[in-house]
């Protein structure tokens, strides 16, 4: 009920062609060109990213702002949907069955702020399409560290993300997992222990110089999984 009257209030128009009725209409949703771009680094734990639209368009941009800066949770469909045709497109059926969903978690405080994590709901739409398991309590956070978008310069960016990032059931400080504590996550989601054949994807809305990817690989790493891969919207 409540939703009916804030529609009536504030209608929702077309970010593209101001139809309204929706925040993306169908015909401006396949105006969006996919990225043709290959985004490789084989000596890097993060091997690939892939990319899914291009920095120039400008739907696109000002969906994702939207998104991310107007907590407009409903994008997260139309976004989601985009990561599911890249991934339809860019990797085999039968390699899907072998990909676990990881999204770059945020700092408890700014998920408090913000109220859901986008890199998370998108993750979770891909899931209920493709079938691919998310786990979203592995990777935690463990600094509030500045926002990459008020950082400038690529190795302030890597400073400031320098570990931020833990194992959940691990002692920041541990040279070894405490594989309990990892397992029983696992465990949860119907997996394994482990990841030797997998292929960890890490789901984020923007990258720019894929610090903060690169930072989440490394933690992830020690699970030693086949390789890992990240998955954004744009590569600003």
């Amino acid at each position: 009920m409540w939703k009916t009257i804030i529609n009536l209030l504030f209608p929702i128009y077309c970010l593209g062609c101001r139809q309204e009725g929706k925040f993306i209409c169908s015909s401006c949703f396949e105006k969006i060109k996919m990225n043709e771009k290959y985004y490789f680094d084989k000596a890097d734990i993060l091997k690939k990213t892939l990319v899914v639209g291009c920095n120039d368009d400008e739907l696109l941009k000002q969906m994702i702002y939207r998104y991310k800066y107007n907590f407009i949770k409903d994008l997260s469909k139309p976004l989601g949907q985009l990561m599911i045709n890249k991934l339809i497109k860019d990797i085999k059926k039968n390699n899907l069955k072998k990909i676990i969903l990881i999204p770059i978690p945020l700092h408890p405080k700014r998920l408090r702020w913000r109220g859901f994590n986008q890199a998370e709901l998108l993750a979770e739409e891909i899931s209920k399409e493709l079938n691919i398991p998310v786990i979203n309590n592995l990777l935690i956070r463990t600094k509030n560290n500045l926002p990459q978008a008020k950082i400038q310069k690529a190795f302030q960016r890597r400073q400031n993300v320098y570990n931020i990032f833990d194992l959940r059931g691990r002692a920041s400080k541990a040279t070894s997992l405490t594989l309990g504590g990892r397992k029983g996550v696992l465990e949860r989601h119907g997996l394994d222990n482990d990841f030797k054949n997998k292929t960890l994807i890490l789901v984020d809305d923007i990258s720019t110089t894929s610090a903060t990817l690169k930072e989440a690989a490394r933690t992830l790493n020690i699970l030693k999984p086949k390789q890992i891969w990240g998955l954004v919207l744009i590569k600003d």
